[in-house]
């Protein structure tokens, strides 16, 4: 078996420009089930990650051409059984709120005001303030429920852009403008001497001045228990002020640039700050001691406790999260990944950075022809292998403003001619890919009647050379069938719709039956399904049997596939494998699975970073990661294919549910399968003794790992590859 590895794949990732956590943090109580980070990028899409289980790329809302993510909030009321519900901005005067079950939009509210720069929410979750470019501060109410909007007041006017905003308590807004200014407004009243004040500006500050250019107020962050909130600024500067007097307790001259984002903890009594120059400070509260003379005149002292750098370029966002057993910081922003550490060891405890090919899924490689698709935006481009050599042979850029969502390239229906689909959120559309020397001609397929049958979907296949299987946004199933140019509607395949409220309030999110991964079976006569709740479906595409349920695992499906021998193998959230048959009525685990899925080798079990990928292929299951590959032999016994390790737990604290550091004894197995396995696996065919486990760490980053004919196609992305840009250096250490 020849390796082929591949460079020539040009996919670059969008910058991190906003990241929200789903809940506010709580201190006393354990993470909730339904606990989720919202990622915003500079190309409007959205990405929702799950904190448990090392970091679970769960779904991506697609954004638009021309649009981006500016600002992310998570509503969050108390006292309810509502779901959080997500919000967004960016470039525009409208508030959209997501549905996080069909990837679109649920509803959109125009503010009637100037663009939007800032969004916060207020503590009891139900008011929304947003800060525009004519200076205007709105708010807008959302207590009436999910998907509605409503104008509140707009505040007392002022001609200067606001930047950022955060509310203080759910009485006051704290904002910083673009004249040097601090402003703050007053918005609620507990009490009638103030209650003529409602939307009046109560207090205006001036930060320090540049001599040579504006100074813009970027970031706001308010501390109500201490009577304090906090801003940064394009100085660099960091000051706290006192909420009462409106007057100005300390200044930090931390950073060389803009300070571009502040975050605090759950007790009030930490924040960190970042921006342009790379580097994130932190900032403690240190109290006098009780009963000393200088505890009755002094207050509390903020101090700088130090800065780490662990970013390449520009922090553009952060956010914490706490709890009893969990507490990380995520930062993110023009790097592209984000990067996960510990709250409490913040200046030398762990961390984890969130790879750039972590998510990506948008890559489709045509196994018989040879060839490999990228797709990203609104841009695809497809390339030829042939003798070891590629040639990008077409590119197409839709029309359309929406994001692409799936793509997939079919077999050779006519000599040298190919179907694509491509599946954006609102559409489908169907080209043809004809061979012309060393190009291929793109021509559509125009069909009235197919574009009013689909509106939209999430994924879309291509399978026995002219069919299509698409999956809308309902997470509904519909099969076409393709000749002379006319594309016709076969069947709409029904699945086992166990959607109940009860369930989504229990688990705290609204797209838990919503379907997370689909794998059809080589011979297209089936297609398995797994939702967010576990569930595993099975479900008819050529054939007459009924849908029914396969299992429910004790721990989520992660990744799956479907063999030649009618079984699914299914990796969970903990990197087990399990192998199930597919024939209802029958023994639910194959007799390897029964014998050999607890004993998968720890050095996979143990994988610091999340399986990416999996596939099987001759009889092989192969995994992947962004920096290793395996493979496990299903007719092969694992007890005795590599030895079990040490079994201590090492936790981290970055990840909610105990995943584990590499401890010396995987480094030693993994230096020796790269060493020793490699010139066995590369001439396995000759080998009477086939390895049961193979992995190695040879091949990084890697976007995508695939059959092609006999041969491992490996695409990777050199981070050193990507654009990069700032306006300081990162120190170069030589040792």
């Amino acid at each position: 078996m020849d390796i082929h590895r591949c460079r020539f794949v040009d996919y670059t990732p969008h910058s991190v420009t906003a990241l929200a956590f789903s809940h506010p943090s709580a201190s006393a109580a354990h993470p909730p089930k339904g606990l989720r980070l919202a990622v915003g990028r500079s190309n409007g899409d959205i990405e929702i990650w799950s904190p448990r289980a090392n970091w679970t790329h769960d779904l991506t809302l697609p954004g638009a051409r021309g649009r981006t993510v500016e600002g992310l909030v998570w509503a969050t009321p108390k006292n309810s059984t509502q779901v959080p519900r997500l919000f967004s901005i960016g470039g525009s005067t409208y508030i959209t709120e997501w549905d996080l079950r069909t990837l679109r939009p649920k509803a959109n509210y125009d503010c009637n005001a100037g663009v939007i720069w800032c969004i916060d929410v207020n503590s009891s979750g139900n008011q929304l303030a947003v800060g525009c470019d004519d200076g205007s501060v709105v708010l807008v109410d959302i207590s009436g429920g999910p998907g509605v909007m409503e104008h509140h007041m707009i505040c007392q006017r002022q001609d200067q852009r606001v930047l950022g905003l955060a509310f203080y308590g759910d009485n006051m807004i704290v904002a910083g403008c673009a004249d040097a200014s601090v402003r703050c407004w007053q918005v609620a009243s507990d009490n009638d001497e103030t209650r003529d004040r409602v939307g009046r500006l109560v207090g205006t500050m001036k930060v320090d001045r540049s001599k040579t250019e504006s100074t813009l107020v970027w970031t706001v962050l308010a501390f109500p228990e201490r009577g304090q909130f906090v801003t940064g600024d394009s100085t660099g500067s960091i000051k706290v002020w006192d909420a009462k007097h409106f007057t100005m307790t300390q200044n930090f001259n931390a950073h060389e640039a803009d300070v571009l984002c502040l975050a605090r903890n759950a007790a009030g009594d930490k924040f960190f700050s970042a921006g342009i120059d790379k580097k994130i400070h932190h900032f403690t509260c240190l109290r006098p001691k009780s009963g000393s003379i200088e505890s009755k005149k002094q207050k509390a002292r903020w101090i700088d406790n130090g800065s780490r750098l662990m970013h390449a370029n520009d922090v553009r966002a952060m956010a914490v999260y706490e709890s009893k057993s969990f507490g990380v910081l995520v930062s993110g922003g023009a790097e592209r990944s984000f990067i996960v550490q510990e709250v409490e060891s913040f200046e030398s405890g762990p961390f984890k950075k969130i790879l750039m090919d972590q998510q990506v899924s948008n890559i489709d490689v045509q196994s018989q022809s040879r060839l490999i698709a990228l797709f990203q935006d609104q841009t695809i481009k497809i390339w030829r292998l042939t003798d070891h050599r590629h040639k990008l042979v077409a590119k197409l850029t839709l029309a359309d403003d929406d994001n692409i969502t799936s793509i997939s390239i079919g077999e050779e229906f006519e000599s040298g001619k190919h179907i694509l689909a491509v599946a954006t959120i609102n559409s489908v559309k169907i080209f043809v890919l004809e061979s012309d020397s060393s190009k291929m001609i793109v021509n559509k397929i125009r069909d009235d009647g197919f574009d009013e049958a689909v509106a939209g979907g999430k994924r879309v296949w291509v399978y026995n050379k002219s069919k299509l299987l698409v999956l809308t946004p309902d997470d509904e199933f519909y099969k076409f069938s393709m000749e002379s140019n006319k594309i016709e509607l076969e069947d709409e395949i029904e699945s086992i719709d166990e959607s109940t409220e009860s369930v989504v309030t229990k688990s705290g999110l609204d797209y838990i039956n919503s379907i997370r991964l689909v794998s059809m079976s080589p011979d297209h006569s089936l297609i398995v399904m797994a939702r967010f709740n576990d569930a595993v479906e099975v479900l008819p595409l050529e054939g007459n049997f009924k849908a029914f349920l396969l299992t429910k695992p004790s721990t989520s499906v992660h990744l799956m596939d479907v063999t030649v021998n009618n079984t699914v193998v299914v990796m969970t959230q903990e990197n087990k494998v399990y192998e199930f048959c597919l024939k209802q009525g029958g023994r639910l685990l194959t007799e390897w699975s029964e014998n050999n899925s607890d004993n998968v080798p720890v050095a996979l079990l143990k994988q610091t970073q999340k399986p990416m990928g999996l596939f099987v292929n001759d009889k092989r299951v192969w995994i992947y990661g962004s920096t290793w590959m395996a493979f496990i032999d299903l007719t092969k016994n694992l007890k005795h294919a590599v030895s079990r390790g040490s079994v201590k737990r090492n936790r981290n604290g970055l990840a909610i549910n105990n995943e584990d550091e590499v401890d010396e004894h995987i480094v030693k197995e993994l230096a020796r399968n790269d060493d020793e396995d490699d010139e066995q696996m590369d001439n396995d065919d000759d080998s009477k003794d086939k390895p049961a486990f193979w992995i190695t760490q040879k091949y990084r980053p890697i976007l995508k790992v695939a059959a092609v004919q006999q041969d491992l196609l490996v695409v990777e992305r050199d981070a050193f590859a990507l654009p990069q840009s700032s306006a300081f250096d990162t120190p170069v250490y030589r040792v």
